[in-house]
C-alpha cells in the first residue's frame, strides 16, 4: 500500500501545482463572474486509493442560474477478499462522466442537478469470475450538489450521485462553522459509498474553503467502515479547486 499511496501523493501534488499556477496566472482577484471551476482530489482509505479531477462550465457564470456542464474523471486502485478464490483481489477502476445539468443560485444557496453518461472500466488481478464488476461498461448517471450558507459563519453541504452501472453511488452530508469571519469552515461529515454488493460508511471531520491565493483547499478524515467485508480503517480525502 505504501507504493500506491506514494503514487497518489505525487499525482495530487502535481494537480495542486497546476491549479496554483492557473490561479496565479489569472491574478489574485480572479474574474468577477467566473464561468469555469477546475477541481482535483484524492481519496484514500485502508483498502483503496483514488484520484479525481474535472471541471464545471456555466456559460452564464457560476454566480447565476443556468446550464452547467460537469466533466469528471476518476481512477484508482482497490482490493477485496474473494470468497470464491480464497485470496485478495487487486482491482483497477477508471471512470469518465459527462453530465449536462442546471445550476440554481439563490441567496446563500447553490443547487446543481446533473444527468448524463458514464463510462467505467474494471480490471481484476487475479480474475474473479464472481465479481459483478469486470470489464467495461457504459450507462447513465445522476448527480446532485447542494451548498447552503445561511450566514457568513455556517455552511451545509450535501452531495450525491448514482449510476445505472451496478447502482454505484455515494451520498455525503457536512456541516461547518467558521472560527473567525474570514477563516475556513470546520465541522463533522458523514458519507456512504455503495454498489449492488458493497457498502462503506464514513464518519469524520472536514476542513472546507481554506484559501491559498485563489485556490480553495478542502480535506476530510475519519473512520471508514466496510460493512460488506467487516473491515475498519482510516480515510483521508483532499480536494483543490479554483474558479476562472
Amino acid at each position: 500500500m505504501g507504493v500506491r499511496i506514494g503514487f497518489s501523493a505525487v499525482v495530487i501534488a502535481a494537480a495542486t501545482v497546476v491549479l496554483c499556477g492557473v490561479a496565479a496566472h489569472a491574478g489574485n482577484d480572479g474574474p468577477a463572474d467566473p464561468s469555469f471551476l477546475l477541481f482535483a482530489g484524492s481519496d484514500l482509505w485502508r483498502d483503496g486509493q483514488f484520484l479525481n479531477g474535472g471541471t464545471l462550465w456555466s456559460p452564464n457564470g457560476l454566480n447565476h442560474d443556468g446550464f452547467t456542464f460537469k466533466l469528471l474523471l476518476a481512477g484508482g486502485l482497490y482490493d477485496y477478499p474473494s470468497s470464491d478464490l480464497g485470496t485478495n483481489v487487486q482491482g483497477t477502476a477508471l471512470s469518465v462522466s459527462a453530465l449536462p445539468g442546471w445550476r440554481i443560485v439563490r441567496d446563500g444557496l447553490t443547487v446543481d442537478l446533473f444527468a448524463g453518461a458514464v463510462v467505467q472500466d474494471f480490471r481484476l488481478s487475479p480474475n474473479d469470475p464472481g465479481s459483478i464488476l469486470r470489464g467495461s461498461y457504459a450507462g447513465g448517471q445522476f448527480a446532485l450538489d447542494v451548498w447552503y450558507q445561511p450566514d457568513s459563519k455556517t455552511m451545509v453541504a450535501l452531495d450525491g450521485s448514482i449510476s445505472s452501472i451496478a447502482y454505484i453511488g455515494s451520498a455525503r452530508a457536512a456541516f461547518g462553522w467558521r472560527p473567525t469571519a474570514d477563516s475556513f469552515f470546520v465541522g463533522p461529515e458523514s458519507q456512504a459509498l455503495w454498489c449492488t454488493d458493497y457498502l462503506q460508511l464514513r464518519f469524520g471531520a472536514h476542513v472546507t474553503a481554506f484559501r491559498i491565493e485563489r485556490l480553495d483547499v478542502s480535506a476530510g478524515a475519519g473512520v471508514a467502515i466496510e460493512s460488506t467485508f467487516g473491515r475498519v480503517g482510516p480515510y483521508l480525502r483532499l480536494g483543490f479547486d479554483t474558479r476562472l
